[in-house]
């Protein structure tokens, strides 16, 4: 129960911080348009069916679930079949199959709600590189029947300001001296895509300031990520002295996501083409389950660097999720800040997740489609990330209150 608790709440983080400030974010959709004809049995049934069959080809984390939350999901098969079975209406028949997939217990998979759809719709299938590297993404939800189950109408969509899809357009950090000339903050509330340039001039300007100290402290606590770019640009680049290079091995199953790697340029190789020695070193599944791989090489350089000369500490938690994640994890496996806190929420290292619909009712499926692998070969979505020292990560009223920043001020 606590498992899941943790995952739900990091889903519903996630989501705020990737979107807008949603309530609820991946709880079941209810107020689906009456005007859509009620689904029969059979049909919600064959929709069930098509689920299931989706993740049982594709989805990474099953035996992730298993050992982590004790849900054998492929197994409970029956079990599902007998909650749409019992459904009385499209509503009811779109929460339960939300229900089934939340029995998943991922952060990024989940059942896209009315509420949700306009925002996805614009990110995907209304932007630029919606006929490049979104195609895949974008032919999901202009699919018609996709449309008519959300009752959506593009020529009547929100006007979205710049194009933002978080709750505020403010700065995404604040910054502070804890000890004059020898101890800097800076808090990154989220990874905000469209703050980047922005946020990354006044960022720069307080590691000029700070330049001399012995120690700055990035704080990271409940960040429930955003876009990469945003701590690539605006720490990584203007603090590192030389190249910095990270890899993380990738494994997909099936076939559905091949459109999806291939618009963003992913090559996947046949797992057989592994080193039977590197092999072994991986988690059993890794050879009996998956297909191919891929090593995602990371490569950081110093850009117009500040010449910071002190060291860095990370602070982390269990909020640090997706693309706050892949942060984490690169300082641990780069070696470039210390971690400092608790162990962090994971499934951060990958792409965007892939959609789907259900093909009589249009319901949209949001999952994660890539297992990767942490520097030292374990999974990120089961290990996630263990920082370097290990203490209680409790955000306190003030700085004497906060045990990981006394940590960093004490040693």
């Amino acid at each position: 129960m606590k498992n899941n608790l943790k995952k739900y709440l990091i889903s519903i983080l996630s989501l705020l911080v990737i979107l807008s400030s949603l309530a609820g974010c991946t709880k079941e959709t209810s107020n689906v348009q009456t005007s859509i004809a009620q689904l029969t049995k059979e049909e919600k049934l064959e929709d069930f069916e098509y689920l299931y069959k989706i993740i049982e080809g594709n989805y990474p984390f099953l035996k992730v679930n298993e050992r982590v939350n004790g849900i054998d999901w492929l197994e409970n098969k029956d079990e599902y079949k007998a909650w749409i079975e019992n459904t009385t209406d499209n509503d009811t028949f779109m929460g339960q199959i939300s229900n089934i997939v939340k029995e998943l217990n991922n952060g990024h998979t989940h059942v896209v709600s009315k509420e949700e759809f306009e925002w996805y719709y614009d990110v995907y299938a209304n932007s630029e590189g919606s006929k490049t590297y979104n195609k895949p993404w974008a032919k999901v939800f202009k699919n018609e029947k996709v449309l008519e189950w959300y009752d959506f109408d593009k020529n009547h969509m929100k006007e979205f300001e710049n194009g933002k899809y978080f709750g505020s357009n403010d700065p995404a950090f604040n910054s502070d001296i804890i000890i004059p000339n020898e101890l800097a903050y800076l808090k990154i509330n989220q990874m905000n895509g469209k703050r980047v340039e922005e946020d990354g001039k006044e960022i720069r300007k307080f590691y000029e300031e700070i330049k001399d100290y012995d120690k700055l402290i990035i704080d990271i606590r409940g960040n429930g990520g955003g876009n990469d770019l945003y701590w690539r640009k605006n720490v990584v680049e203007p603090l590192a002295k030389i190249n910095i290079s990270v890899d993380n091995y990738v494994f997909t199953r099936g076939n559905y996501g091949n459109p999806f790697y291939k618009s963003r340029g992913m090559k996947l190789f046949p797992i057989s083409k592994l080193d039977k020695k590197i092999l072994q070193d991986f988690p059993e599944e890794i050879e009996t389950d998956f297909d191919h791989y891929n090593i995602f090489t990371l490569t950081l350089k110093p850009v117009s660097p500040v010449d910071f000369k002190g060291k860095i500490y990370l602070l982390v938690d269990q909020g640090v999720y997706s693309s706050s994640e892949s942060f984490a994890a690169f300082c641990k496996d780069s070696g470039f800040a210390t971690l400092v806190g608790e162990t962090t929420g994971g499934d951060g290292i990958g792409i965007d997740p892939l959609f789907f619909y259900l093909p009589n009712s249009g319901i949209v499926i949001r999952f994660s489609s890539l297992l990767a692998l942490n520097g030292d070969g374990t999974i990120n979505e089961e290990v996630q990330t263990i920082p370097n020292i290990e203490i209680d990560a409790t955000i306190g009223a003030n700085y004497e209150e906060d045990n990981a920043i006394q940590y960093v001020i004490n040693n």
